[in-house]
């Protein structure tokens, strides 16, 4: 048994408390002490061992208590796990489970776990990998004595898509998931006494994460699936009420909601909640601010603002502000333009950074931040093991950023940086004020530059229109840009909600917009 699954086993067996999953279906909450969690672990790592040829395990589905299970199951026997997401709305069935289930293949899959709907999906799908139920494997006969028939070197390998480029896969061994949770743990203070709600996807690193850390706490964790809180994303306070938390973590999106929309939350108590994690991309810092306004009249400490940054590639986490900081604000000025960036911290225990020697701005200290340390992944799946020690060699993000006494800042893509007349224009910038206009859609904005033959870069806009007048919120969005960013924009273009393209993980793909824009 690797050091994750035992760590696993330990926390699970030995907690007094409930994971606690809502159904999307009848909105009720189901509990199950975690030692009874950890049993249909172990019954579906029986279910695996029975297996002839044991690769990695895939699962898929909404999260339930047997799913979760699933997970710390597949470590008992032995196994790396993968977690994709179901698919989208408007995807066709068909193609959506030959596309989930030839990436599983691509990445060593044998078992894929799934439920409900979706298991029959993928059942249905011609494939030679093995689609089992993830109720009938928890309702196997747990084995007295699980023997593994070897350890694989990899924990998880999880999906590494973001803004740009093509999903790719971090092999993540057993010793960096620890190392990665036991350093959030420390950083933030977190124990038995805690209480987690998560409504994040556990397909994705920082849900995952959040997952794993509350268990190894030994904490309850009270875990809603994503689409309950895209249907009605208020909610997301009712169950940090209900449950008591002290311990949550969203995007830009989730908080911004609760603050846009704070006169639709009464009756809810957050007094309780001491981390609110900002994380995922660049942190909002006027959306943020709004949510910990607009909660404080609820009980929310300013204190719990929390935001961090981090990555598949490091399993999540990179850095972390110390307990009960709060949102803190670093000011720059380019081009006579204010700009303001979150302070994300200090590396948790186990991981450095720095900003690259060779790509940096000699003047300001702006440059591409890069990592090391024991929570980095292995390699990317496909790549040739080199045998070196991945965790001591600097890692370039492509994230460009700058420290402030030991704090990091980060800015944005470096495939991203829009250059006009000399100037690096992130696109955050540019989409967190447009958003702020009257009939755009908030978190369906997307800055790009673009070339037109050989003139200078010129800016791109494309934003979700949800108003009822086209001429004027496009001309609204150009006055905010130039009056706040200081930048023309040379057009901006308006669609229906939900066309611009994201990842699974809901991240706009910013370069197939710009290819998209100049076409």
């Amino acid at each position: 048994m690797n050091v994750l699954a035992a760590a696993m086993r330990d926390a699970m067996t030995r907690s007094p408390h409930d994971l606690v999953v809502l159904d999307k279906e009848t909105d009720k909450w189901t509990a199950r002490p975690w030692p009874e969690v950890h049993g249909m672990a172990e019954s579906i790592a029986t279910h695996l061992l029975q297996q002839d040829r044991l690769g990695a395990v895939g699962i898929v589905g909404e999260p339930t208590v047997e799913l979760v299970a699933a997970i710390q199951g597949t470590w008992l026997a032995g196994a790396a796990v993968s977690i994709l997401p179901r698919p989208r709305r408007g995807a066709d069935p068909a193609e959506w489970a030959h596309s989930t289930l030839s990436r599983f293949s691509g990445i060593g899959v044998s078992t894929v776990f799934s439920h409900g709907a979706t298991l029959r999906t993928l059942g249905d799908a011609e494939s030679t990998l093995s689609v089992s139920s993830l109720a009938e494997a928890a309702r196997t006969p747990a084995s007295n004595d699980l023997q593994s028939h070897h350890d694989s070197n990899a924990a998880i390998l999880q999906g590494t898509a973001g803004s740009t480029g093509d999903p790719r896969t971090a092999v993540l061994s057993p010793e960096a998931v620890l190392s990665n949770m036991r350093g959030l743990i420390e950083r933030l203070q977190l124990d038995g006494s805690d209480r987690a709600c998560s409504w994040l996807p556990i397909y994705h690193d920082m849900g995952l994460a959040f997952l794993l850390t509350a268990v190894l706490s030994g904490m309850p964790l009270w875990q809603a699936p994503t689409g309950a809180f895209s249907a009605a994303p208020l909610r997301w306070a009712d169950w940090l009420s209900a449950s008591a938390a002290t311990f949550t973590a969203g995007p830009n999106f989730g908080y911004s909601m609760l603050g846009r929309y704070s006169g639709r939350v009464s009756d809810v108590d957050l007094g309780a909640l001491r981390i609110a994690i900002n994380g995922g991309e660049p942190v909002d810092c006027e959306g943020f601010q709004r949510f910990a306004d607009a909660m404080a009249p609820f009980g929310l400490r300013a204190s719990a603002a929390t935001p961090a940054y981090g990555m598949a590639e490091s399993t999540c986490a990179v850095t972390m502000p110390a307990c009960g900081q709060g949102l803190r604000i670093d000011e720059r000025t380019e081009s006579d333009v204010r700009q303001r960036y979150a302070l994300l911290g200090r590396p948790i225990p186990g991981m450095e950074l720095r900003i690259s020697p060779t790509h940096r701005s000699t003047d300001d200290g702006v440059g591409e931040v890069e990592i090391r340390g024991s929570s980095m992944m292995t390699r990317y799946f496909g790549d040739p093991a080199t045998g070196s020690d991945r965790g001591a060699e600097w890692f370039r993000t492509g994230d460009i950023g700058y420290l402030v006494d030991g704090e990091l800042v980060i800015c944005g893509r470096s495939k991203e940086v829009i250059t006009i007349a000399g100037r690096n224009i992130f696109p955050t910038e540019i989409e967190q004020v447009a958003a702020q206009v009257d009939g755009v859609r908030h978190g369906g904005v997307v800055a790009v530059g673009s070339k037109s033959g050989a003139a200078q870069s010129r800016l791109l806009i494309a934003a979700e229109f949800v108003g009822s007048d086209h001429d004027v919120t496009r001309s609204a969005v150009i006055k905010r840009v130039i009056s706040v960013c200081g930048v023309t924009p040379a057009d901006v273009v308006l669609m229906p909600p939900g066309s611009l393209p994201r990842t699974s993980s809901g991240k706009l793909r910013r370069l197939e917009v710009r290819s998209q824009l100049q076409a």
